[in-house]
């Protein structure tokens, strides 16, 4: 446990001196800290909270891939993409406040379990969703995070960084490493990171009435993240001729 723990720590203080970190989350984590002390105070709290939520998970999940674990901070992005679907859905329809909590359904669930019984199947439908754009874009990364990463899949399965080790007599053995050793799979999560994000900004830009984009503070932190991600999307092309998923190019 020592090793692996000191091996995040050194992984972290290299990680978090790359471009990419300093450049990219840096102007991420600053355009979300700008919306907080800016955003209009009136607009309903649970949008403020919402935010904030999201703005924990980005600083969560980029520590994670600098400390060489990418894989291990999808499903705290996912969780963050579900918090900003919440937040667009109250907003298109009050009603889809009760619809997320359906406290009678999760209550039920919960206490089938206790009694060692199988739940019943529970989806939360909201209203008024379909159609617009920036849901239709979270859900798309909810299923891409999901698929590529969060569950068991064969596509998370072949993402690891596996290796085959021979023995002088001739055996072998298959290693499992525990960090990432590629330094395009930590850019590309970290672009991948910044794009889920973006739209998570566009979504929350609509919870509070355009107040972001036209706050000319706010919207000048949010264009420099922009511009920051377009600059590290170009720079991932030029390395490797090929754009990463998705693209924030």
């Amino acid at each position: 446990m020592h090793r692996f723990i000191q091996a995040q720590k050194d992984n972290f203080d290299r990680g978090c001196q790359g471009e990419i970190f300093r450049e990219l989350v840096g102007t991420l984590d600053q355009a979300y800290r700008t919306i907080i002390d800016r955003h209009n105070p009136d607009t309903p709290q649970i949008f403020g909270r919402l935010l904030l939520i999201c703005h924990k998970s980005m600083l969560a999940a980029a520590t994670l891939i600098a400390q060489s674990q990418p894989d291990d901070s999808v499903g705290i992005t996912r969780r963050a993409v579900e918090a900003a679907k919440v937040a667009l859905a109250v907003k298109l329809n009050d009603d889809n406040a009760q619809q997320w909590v359906s406290f009678p359904e999760r209550h039920d669930r919960w206490i089938r379990r206790q009694q060692n019984e199988k739940p019943r199947p529970f989806h939360v439908q909201f209203k008024d969703l379909k159609a617009d754009p920036v849901v239709e874009d979270l859900d798309r990364f909810l299923g891409i995070l999901s698929d590529a990463y969060v569950h068991f899949t064969p596509e998370y399965y072949s993402s690891l960084d596996w290796a085959e080790r021979r023995k002088p007599d001739g055996g072998g053995v298959i290693v499992l490493n525990y960090f990432h050793r590629d330094a395009r799979e930590a850019e590309r999560h970290f672009i991948m990171l910044a794009a889920v994000h973006g739209v998570i900004l566009k979504a929350f830009d609509r919870c509070f009435d355009g107040g972001i984009s036209s706050d000319p503070e706010m919207s000048a932190t949010v264009n420099e993240f922009w511009k920051s991600g377009k600059s590290i999307n170009d720079g991932y092309q030029r390395r490797y001729g090929i754009a990463p998923e998705p693209d924030l190019g």
